[in-house]
């Protein structure tokens, strides 16, 4: 490989803040807003230019992993979320789950960041770190205006591939390639008669997974439902394997081949599957339906053995999918901090966990509630007296005021 230097320049600091959150999805919301709620002067930082990420833009509708099977565990601004979508848009439970439309969900997320103060930087992207003493010191943003710099006490990682890793030089766990769970390009679907199709793939589900499969389609994840407005589905099925979401080829390598499935697969389903005959697509999901990265090293690391245990520095609680009576798990705050840096959190699903356990961690409610504890310690490294450090933040405070804003720990 060749390379070029590039040469030295200034860069403008355009703001600086208390707590600085990168990546707006769903944990970067909830960063966001806690922290200002908190009382933390706070920015949040998102490559596109809405927030939602997996949940919006991903067109991952359905809120999975709310409940332990019986009672809800995830509450706090995830709860809060749900309240002002159903406030402007119809929401649907689906069993124990959630169906809400993702439209509505970007201009929700669009009103908490100028409710609660926060300054946004949308078509924006984290490109590196400049680092001192075990702290970030400011973080170098690029975007269409140019590089330049957001400086903060405290930032927050809710990148969902833990992109603050690779500047910080921190350790980090990744899985092969082969042992990566899929990436999906969402689908709409429109023009459907939707109780034909599910007649039909409830009574022919042999033939169904085999039109998956002669596609090269892993047929052990995802699915399909029918979305809040009427004719209209949405299919979480065109996956592709070994791909690392952390190299731009292989994602680019992933957009082109699902794309090419998605319309393989409407042709399909137009000609073999009654209620489909109108069918058509309406779109594709703006960014791939990413489900696992890179994972960091944290302060504490959450394995098979924790499933049974209590923590003091518990944050947020998580569906536990490997006991055969459900229930929950506690999810402590040493997965979301490191050894090394001393103002950096990390919240959503790249925090300290065991693969294994992956699938508990990664839904959308817990990466809500794990953002929603990493923006009130970050406020409240902020405010302390001695040097920040967010390893020394007051556990029984911080779950404290969780509790108030109406989290479960």
């Amino acid at each position: 490989m060749n390379y070029i230097i590039e040469g030295a320049q200034e860069l403008p600091i355009i703001g600086e803040y208390d707590v600085a959150v990168f990546g707006g999805g769903p944990a970067g919301v909830a960063a966001a807003t806690a922290a200002a709620k908190t009382g933390a002067k706070t920015t949040i930082v998102e490559r596109y230019g809405y927030l939602g990420g997996q949940a919006t833009g991903g067109l991952v509708i359905l809120l999975v992993g709310l409940t332990d099977g019986k009672e809800r565990i995830i509450k706090g601004i995830c709860k809060d979320t749900i309240k002002k979508i159903k406030q402007i848009s119809r929401i649907e439970k689906i069993g124990p789950h959630i169906l809400f439309d993702p439209e509505a969900l970007k201009l929700v997320f669009d009103e908490f960041i100028t409710e609660n103060d926060i300054k946004p930087y949308y078509h924006t992207f984290l490109s590196n770190a400049v680092i001192y003493e075990n702290m970030v010191s400011a973080a170098v943003i690029d975007g269409k205006s140019g590089r330049s710099v957001i400086k903060a006490k405290v930032y927050i990682d809710a990148t969902g591939d833990a992109d603050f890793s690779k500047y910080c030089g921190l350790s980090v766990l990744k899985e092969n390639k082969e042992n990566l769970l899929p990436v999906t390009l969402g689908i709409r679907a429109g023009g459907l008669d939707t109780e034909k199709v599910k007649t039909y793939i409830n009574q022919n589900y042999e033939q169904y997974q085999n039109i998956l499969k002669s596609l090269g389609l892993p047929i052990n994840i995802g699915g399909w439902i029918p979305t809040l407005h009427k004719g209209e589905a949405w299919f979480n099925i065109a996956h592709a394997q070994n791909i690392d979401c952390t190299n731009t080829q292989d994602l680019t390598h992933a957009e082109i081949k699902t794309r090419k499935i998605v319309h393989k697969l409407i042709d399909i389903f137009q000609k073999e599957m009654p209620g489909f005959e109108n069918g058509y697509l309406i779109d594709t999901s703006a960014q791939m339906g990413i489900r696992d990265s890179r994972r960091i090293k944290g302060m504490y690391l959450f394995s098979r053995e924790d499933t049974d245990k209590t923590f003091d520095d518990a944050i947020a609680r998580a569906p536990n999918y490997i006991s055969n009576e459900q229930g929950s798990v506690q999810v402590p705050y040493g997965c979301l901090i490191t050894r090394k840096m001393n103002n950096l959190i990390f919240a959503g699903r790249c925090i300290s966990v065991e693969h294994e356990l992956f699938d508990m961690f990664r839904e959308i409610p817990c990466c809500m509630a794990t953002g929603h504890a990493a923006g009130i310690a970050g406020a409240l490294a902020c405010k302390g007296k001695n040097e920040i450090n967010v390893k020394k933040v007051d556990i029984k405070k911080l779950q404290s005021i969780l509790m108030e804003q109406g989290a479960i720990i």
